[in-house]
């Protein structure tokens, strides 16, 4: 009997036969197979991953004069401290232990944190002046009580200390400190403190980092050049993604004193020296225990101002650096910051101790060519006698004699002048 026969209306038998096409919809898209298509294909994206990653998107390319007027646009690259290290670079200091490595960094760091060149850096042209800059500087060479003992004098009682040095603001110090533990997720002790690096960087918005050793960077040995490669690449990273300029100190391989310094003095030097972009390194002269040469070793934008043949040389010990970074100020006025203080330009053969390069001792009475040469710089720069003996470590009489050459005479003889 049909529908019709059954006295059925046209919309009783509509409803009828929608129901009938929602039942065929829910199977739709069903697969008995699905679950298994799926296992297997887990497995295919595990066995070969790449084909079924995004691709890459890592470089950017265009025209090579597109870079260079974009480039331009910045104006030449500020120095920070001379041609040794610019704005924006990792850079590396060293040398061997106890020679003063971190007496010249942390000089540097107060030098960048008053805006105030170090002598005789100072800028090569107007408007390339380095303004006052938020430094962080990574400690992990010398405890609180070492570090104030270098920036403070001794009282008249011998026993306390006073005339602290007064740091620039901008200038922040920081210590290690750590419980021993690893945090899940951290690949290893380098992961976890680089991570906490990073995120101090961003919370005192600093904008030079300087890293007192890169040793203690890790557990492992630096003179692993797998190790100091990945150290230095994860400081190039840090001053990518965060606009910085980076200085690491280190250390160089045990060498006979009278060992010229190069890139190959270095600890993990060869892969150091292919991630850095500028190295410099601060060798222990033979003209005296307290005179120190700065070479510079490697630069990425430039050619080598201070090679072998034209060293930086300073005198090391504690000094009023107060007075030099800001004459007119009304800060402490005392002797008593542990730093370089510079002395004048030379050769390297003049100060390593090979004893091939170096001429008798002097007889009594006759003069030491080298420091006549220093002498001789400082009093054309006005500097007197007595403030050429302060600086050289000799005594008053000999400062006016190597400037001079000639002795100084007393009781009614010509009488010492200044220079």
């Amino acid at each position: 009997m049909s529908d019709f026969e059954k006295g059925r209306t046209w919309a009783e038998m509509d409803a009828d036969l929608a129901s009938s096409d929602q039942d065929y919809d829910s199977a739709i898209g069903w697969d008995p197979n699905k679950e298994e298509v799926e296992r297997l294909l887990a497995e295919e994206k595990k066995k070969f991953p790449k084909a079924y990653s995004p691709k890459p998107k890592m470089l950017y390319i265009l025209p090579v004069q597109e870079f260079i007027e974009s480039g331009v646009q910045w104006g030449p690259m500020k120095q920070l401290f001379g041609p040794f290290w610019l704005q924006g670079e990792v850079s590396v200091l060293y040398s061997t232990p106890g020679v003063g490595k971190s007496a010249l960094a942390v000089q540097i760091a107060e030098s960048l944190a008053r805006g105030s060149a170090m002598a005789p850096f100072d800028p090569v042209q107007p408007g390339c002046e380095v303004p006052p800059l938020r430094v962080l500087y990574i400690d992990f060479e010398l405890t609180r009580q070492q570090f104030a003992q270098r920036y403070s004098t001794v009282n008249d009682d011998g026993l306390s200390r006073g005339n602290a040095y007064q740091f620039s603001p901008n200038l922040m110090r920081a210590e290690l400190f750590w419980d021993g533990r690893l945090i899940d997720g951290y690949e290893d002790f380098t992961d976890m403190l680089f991570a906490n690096i990073d995120r101090r960087v961003e919370e005192h918005e600093a904008e030079v980092l300087i890293c007192d050793n890169i040793t203690f960077l890790t557990q492992s040995s630096t003179v692993n050049s797998s190790i100091a490669f990945r150290l230095m690449n994860r400081l190039q990273e840090l001053k990518k993604q965060r606009s910085i300029s980076v200085l690491a100190i280190a250390h160089t391989t045990k060498h006979a004193d009278q060992h010229v310094l190069d890139e190959n003095s270095l600890q993990g030097s060869i892969d150091i020296a292919k991630v850095a972009d500028s190295m410099f390194t601060l060798g222990r002269s033979g003209i005296g225990s307290d005179i120190r040469y700065l070479k510079q070793v490697k630069t990425r934008t430039g050619f080598v101002e201070h090679g072998e043949d034209n060293v930086v040389v300073y005198r090391l010990g504690k000094f009023d650096l107060a007075a030099q970074l800001r004459p007119g100020g009304g800060d402490v006025r005392a002797d008593n910051f542990l730093g370089l203080d510079f002395l004048g330009l030379d050769t390297e053969r003049n100060h390593v101790f090979a004893r091939p390069l170096l001429p008798r001792k002097p007889k009594k009475g006759k003069l030491d060519d080298r420091r006549v040469e220093y002498a001789k710089q400082l009093s054309a720069k006005g500097l007197t006698s007595a403030e050429i003996a302060k600086r050289l470590g000799i005594g008053k009489t000999t400062a006016y004699r190597y400037v001079t050459g000639r002795k100084a005479q007393n009781n009614g003889g010509q009488r010492e002048r200044s220079t």
